[in-house]
Formats: C-alpha cells, structure tokens, sequence
C-alpha cells in the first residue's frame, strides 16, 4: 500500500496545490478498504430508568448489511448512546481496517470525538469505545445528524431503541412485569400466523371426509383456535387482556399430506395482537393432533411463525 501511495503522489505535477495531494492521497489509501455508514441511538424512559439502544450498518451502496437493539433494565440515556457505538462497532460485519463514519444525534458523543470535549462520566464506556476501534484498527468519522428530521437511517434507530426502553419486562430492581402500555395510541392493529402438519395418509384421508371418529377434525380445531386467542392472556404470563374483534382460521389441505393452519387477529387497542395470532395456530394444530392420534401418532408440527402484523408504532411487519 506504502509503495503505491509513492507512485500516485510522484505522478502529481509539482505545481499542483497540496490539498490536492492530499486529495489522491487520500483517495489512493482508502481505495482498498471498505467503508461503512452506521447509525446509532440510545433512549431511557424515564432517564435514569430501562433503556434500549439501537444500530444500523449500511455498505458503501447504502445498502443495510446489520441492525441491532438491546436494552437495560436501570441506565441513563447517554450511557444507551455509548453502548449502541460499541455495539455497532464490534459487530462482525465492519471489517478490521475499514473506513466507519458514525451517524448520532446524540451532541455529547460527535463533540466529544470531533472536538474533545471532557470525558466526564461513563469513562468504563468511553474507555471500552477507544479500545473496540483500536482491536478492529477502525479510521471513525463522527457525524452529527438532527433528530426527527426524515433520516431513514436515524429514524429506524430511534424507532428501535425507544421500543427497546417501553418493552422491557424487567423492573428497575430486576423482577419481571408487565409492559405499561397505557401512554400508547389505539389503533387497529392485525397479526397473521402460520402453521404446518405433516399427517399420514390415512389421517389426512380421514380429515379431508371428514370422518374421523371423534367428529368434524377442522371444525373442532378452528374453535379451538378461536377459544385459544381469546384466552392467550391466561397461557402467556405477561401478555395483555385484549378486546379482540375478529379471529379468522383458515386450512389448506395439500393432498401431498399436509395441513396449513392460517390465522388472522383483529383489534382496535394499545398493543399488538402477535401473541394471539400465534396461539390461535398453535392450538388449532395440536387440536387436529387429539382428534387423529388414535390412527397416527406420528404428526408432525411444525413451522410455526407470525406472517405478518400492522398497526403500533413499531410499524408492519412482512416475514
């Protein structure tokens, strides 16, 4: 690399200007290397409080290669600052000796780096940051970027690191509770499940004319499903009590032997109806499982995952 930063700057006409050296220098040295764009933010509701920090690392095309959130049950804001440029920084997608420029609102961190401003409190973290960068041999440009101001890249991050510090289901003193929702907005908010089961041939014969022993297989599962959405709240500990206004529960039968139970949840309310959407599919499976066990005990459940939700702050989701 040292040998063709000489050659460049040899070619450069003696009577051109030295930043224009500079320039293709600089050029020259970075043309090898990869470069990075990484958004960060932190949040503690209330400050000192739970907290969550967020990232996102996009590649030279813009396009996003990483994204990561965490949380802590007791910390302040600056220090989910700090922690989401660690984070980010230690990721395995920034290679060692790359070109990282650091996007934050946060004034403390991009003043501190650019204008050395007094480390005066979280020093463990400051002292963490300086060492993450020397390990990975990091050339760091710091960027201050305003908050709330249509950034794609600082919106996602704060999105993230806000969700991070409302939803943790720890408290201050580390007991497990529920999330308070009560400061968010009602909406209508829709989820989608899946799942899938394998039957033998019989089984699945037995399901498709309906004539198993123990009565109409899919009927019972779809009230099944439906009963069990509604009680979700009494199966999972910290889930919500939600008025729900509509669960739907479809089957597809592939004559190939398998069975795809879909799931769609309805509510107008303060959280997401996930959890029920899931259950709903869960429970509708094992319930086709009771109704054939006597002719296959060998049904399979499996891929089990939410399709979709819409509604809330954290926006939609499409798997």
């Amino acid at each position: 690399m040292i040998k063709k930063k000489w050659r460049c700057i040899k070619l450069v006409d003696k009577k051109q200007n030295k930043s224009q050296q500079s320039s293709i220098d600089d050029f020259v040295t970075d043309s090898n290397v990869n470069h990075y764009i990484v958004y960060t933010d932190g949040s503690c509701i209330p400050n000192p409080g739970p907290g969550g920090w967020a990232y996102e690392i996009r590649n030279s095309n813009d396009e996003i290669v990483d994204s990561l959130s965490g949380s802590d049950k007791n910390t302040t804001n600056n220090r989910m600052e700090l922690t989401a440029v660690i984070k980010s920084i230690q990721s395995d997608f920034i290679n060692n000796d790359s070109v990282v420029t650091i996007k934050s609102d946060s004034q403390l961190i991009i003043n501190t780096m650019n204008k050395n401003w007094k480390k005066k409190e979280n020093i463990d973290l400051w002292e963490n940051l300086d060492e993450s960068k020397k390990i990975k041999n990091l050339r760091c440009k710091w960027e201050w970027v305003k908050a709330h101001a249509g950034i794609e890249g600082n919106e996602n991050v704060d999105q993230k690191a806000n969700q991070e510090a409302r939803m943790s289901h720890l408290s201050k003193d580390g007991n497990v509770n529920m999330v308070d929702v009560s400061d968010k907005n009602h909406t209508i908010r829709v989820a989608k499940a899946t799942s899938k089961i394998k039957l033998s041939k019989t089984a699945f014969e037995m399901t498709k004319s309906n004539d198993s022993k123990k009565g109409n297989v899919l009927a019972t599962a779809r009230i099944a499903g439906i009963q069990a959405a509604k009680k979700t709240h009494e199966l999972i500990p910290l889930c919500h009590q939600i008025n729900l206004t509509n669960i739907n529960i479809d089957f597809i039968l592939d004559d190939s032997g398998f069975i795809t139970v879909d799931s769609e949840v309805k509510c107008i309310g303060n959280t997401g109806v996930e959890m029920e959407a899931l259950t709903s599919v869960t429970v509708a499976s094992l319930t086709i499982y009771d109704m054939l066990k006597s002719v296959d005990k060998r049904i399979v459940i499996n891929d089990i995952h939410l399709i979709s939700k819409s509604g809330g702050k954290s926006g939609d989701f499409n798997y």
